[in-house]
């Protein structure tokens, strides 16, 4: 045999044991996905493992405190926090280019099991609003999973309007829509926001899930879906097709909050949002349980679905809808509220507001008003008229209700359940997550 056929044929039998081991050439790996250890493979810090990963690695962070803050602008990174991970931010003073201890501005990113404190905004600022994680437009399909943001936010000095902070914060323009973003497994707690919220997903976000998260102790709203902020002509500034559920929503006031005069901060707040599920969730201690509104006006907000919620002793109302004035707010349309269990010592258990249409269904709902506690209020006149309001059971008269004797008993915070005492049959009406206990 010749020397060029030899060659031939091992050519060949390299070629054969090629598509032996991998199948076909298209699936031969070019760049295997790497894990990335935080202070080894030269990888001292956090931002130098980010700036080592490419799409596919994994980093992950030890056990430590870390004084950083974090960019991630490569596609397709996960990180993920080893148990008592911490990103500590009292030693560095936000800016107005630089204020996030995380900042996501990429697709398909994960943020898993980290810990974030401490990071304050030390003066009034009318351009720098201190955030936990902040997910920027135009990204899509990230994941920020278990993880704890607390004792962060502002420092007041003085009463002032210019005081903003966020424990979580998706954004999203008109230029560049933010997609497919999940929320989960967090507890963010001990926040001062100023004029803003623990956590929110704002403007142009299509697709998003709110789960399984405890928000308390915060000096505003807890959870938040907002729309029209940047634009009120443009209905892709408002975040839509979304979730929010099983979340444990508690101690939201913002009586101490030195931008407000009142105590007037929402559990959870739809504020122009459009196409949105709130369900499942457990609300208590907070000035307003569930708020369904928009501040803007000239729109409304719409579609939104608020089911099988327990919510326990808020200030002013447990479910409020529609805008809080006619002639400067927007109206709710399309909005259903059914088999929510409500139970109020002061306010009123159901609030309406700028809601006037027949398309706002408010049924199958078991409200508990005692001491000065009203079950339905109508505070806009006829501008809070002509909604359907029928078939609920309360334990005073009102508008469409059936009057029973019920009494509230007690509420189990860790469960999400509250237990109520009564004589009559409440099948149908409520919460799933209501206790019955018979006299």
């Amino acid at each position: 045999m010749q020397m060029k056929d030899i060659l031939k044929v091992v050519a060949s039998c390299t070629f054969i044991a090629c598509l032996t081991l991998y199948g076909d050439l298209g699936t031969v790996p070019v760049n295997a996905k790497e894990t990335i250890r935080v202070g080894s493979q030269g990888a001292k810090t956090i931002e130098d493992a980010i700036e080592k990963a490419n799409e596919g690695d994994t980093i992950i962070i030890p056990k430590g405190e870390y004084k950083e803050q974090i960019s991630v602008e490569t596609d397709g990174i996960t990180i993920v926090g080893e148990d008592g991970a911490v990103l500590e931010g009292a030693k560095i003073t936000p800016t107005s280019s630089d204020d996030s201890m995380i900042y996501v501005c990429a697709s398909d990113v994960t943020i898993e099991n980290l810990e974030i404190r401490g990071f304050t905004l030390n003066k009034p600022s009318g351009s720098v609003a201190p955030k936990g994680i902040c997910v920027d437009e135009g990204s899509q399909n990230v994941t920020i999973k278990g993880c704890e943001i607390h004792d962060m936010g502002c420092k007041y000095s003085k009463h002032s309007d210019d005081y903003n902070a966020h424990g979580i914060l998706v954004d999203g323009s008109l230029k560049e829509p933010t997609k497919n973003i999940t929320i989960t497994d967090c507890e963010v707690y001990g926040l001062r926001l100023g004029n803003s919220e623990a956590v929110v997903v704002n403007g142009n976000v299509e697709g998003f899930e709110i789960s399984n998260n405890k928000v308390h102790d915060c000096d505003n709203i807890g959870i938040d879906a907002i729309g029209f902020e940047k634009s009120t002509k443009d209905d892709r500034d408002r975040a839509r097709a979304g979730k929010i559920f099983n979340n444990v929503v508690y101690n939201i006031s913002s009586k101490e909050n030195v931008t407000y005069d009142d105590a007037c901060a929402d559990g959870i707040y739809v504020d122009g949002g459009k196409d949105i599920d709130v369900y499942d969730n457990y609300v208590e201690n907070c000035d307003l349980g569930i708020e369904i509104a928009t501040e803007h006006k000239g729109v409304v907000v719409d579609n939104i679905r608020v089911n099988n919620n327990t919510i326990v002793n808020s200030g002013l109302a447990g479910i409020s809808i529609g805008g809080y004035d006619a002639k400067k707010t927007g109206a709710a349309k399309n909005c259903v509220i059914t088999n929510n269990t409500i139970y109020n010592t002061k306010g009123a258990c159901f609030l309406v507001q700028f809601a006037c249409d027949s398309s706002n269904k408010f049924q199958k709902n078991l409200l508990i008003a005692e001491n000065k506690a009203d079950a339905y209020e109508e505070a806009c006149k006829d501008k809070s008229r002509g909604n359907d309001v029928s078939d609920n059971l309360s334990n005073q008269e009102f508008k469409g209700a059936k009057e029973v004797k019920v009494e509230f008993g007690s509420a189990d915070r860790e469960e999400g359940k509250a237990t109520v005492v009564t004589y009559s049959d409440l099948s149908g009406y409520g919460s799933a997550k209501t206790v019955v206990k018979n006299k």
